[in-house]
């Protein structure tokens, strides 16, 4: 969120002082600016999919979700808030946006009024998570791309891609190839703020967990030995839950002001922005 200069000054101040990142984040998010804005997600099925959906049209600052590609209307059955989503049809679908300019845009995704055009005109942030951040299942490379173009034609002002910490696109595990490659297209075509949250591990709970059942034996098998492994690995390790990711995924949006363009976040980071930072 903005804070109308303010941000600015804030960061003037701790550089001078020298303090350090988390400390001028802090500060950042204790000025920021509640605002409405509208938000496009890719998409809303799947575990992460469905699980931040449902925390954007529960949100009171989220004031329309435009969700592409599949998506599971019974999963949000009995919420009136389901008439924020707006479906815009399969990823590779949606049509070249016309061009703006980013101020535009970010005025545009704030306001909330009118029908806020097509496409992901007038979205102020848009988020790909697609493929659960599960690293034996990244998304298709030809609908992240498809996705980050059309992003950065909206000019959309703040692009948030659900990655892997074991994502690179120089190891040759297929995986680990395909999440490097789709993060380093998001980069290529970032127009203003890019979020790459890169967990060690999503857990989801209760219903959720079964859909990790076509998970096959290797991944199952990290899945068992990861938690248990990392007590002797840094933080940045830690496993995350879903219902923390995706709060921190929507916080990041609507709280935290960053001064860096493109932004990798861990563990570290995620607890900080829900506030769980004694969990460290």
């Amino acid at each position: 969120a903005q804070a109308f200069g303010f941000n600015d000054f804030v960061s003037d101040i701790c550089c001078s002082l020298k303090v350090n990142s988390t400390f001028s984040t802090i500060i950042n998010m204790a000025s920021s600016v509640y605002r409405m804005y509208r938000s496009a997600i890719a998409s809303a099925s799947g575990v992460v999919g469905e699980a931040l959906t449902r925390q954007l049209i529960l949100s009171p600052l989220c004031s329309e979700v435009r969700a592409l590609g599949a998506i599971n209307r019974r999963e949000f059955e009995g919420l009136s808030a389901t008439k924020k989503i707006r479906e815009l049809g399969p990823i590779l679908d949606l049509p070249s946006q016309s061009p703006t300019t980013a101020s535009d845009a970010s005025e545009a995704g704030r306001l909330g009024s009118g029908d806020g055009g097509e496409g992901l005109s007038s979205v102020y942030a848009a988020f790909f998570v697609v493929g659960d951040g599960r690293w034996s299942t990244p998304a298709r490379l030809d609908e992240a791309k498809a996705f980050a173009e059309r992003c950065a034609e909206a000019k959309v002002p703040h692009v948030t891609l659900l990655s892997s910490l074991w994502s690179d696109g120089s190891l040759p595990v297929e995986g680990a190839k395909m999440h490097g490659e789709i993060a380093e297209a998001f980069k290529s075509m970032n127009q203003g703020r890019l979020s790459i949250f890169k967990p060690s591990l999503i857990l989801p709970s209760g219903a959720a967990a079964a859909a990790l059942a076509d998970a096959d034996f290797p991944e199952k098998s990290f899945n068992t030995i990861l938690p248990i492994a990392r007590q002797f690995m840094p933080t940045t390790y830690r496993e995350v839950t879903l219902d923390d990711i995706v709060l921190a995924m929507r916080l990041n949006v609507e709280l935290v002001a960053s001064q860096d363009p493109i932004e990798e976040l861990t563990f570290a980071d995620m607890m900080a922005i829900i506030g769980k930072e004694d969990t460290i």
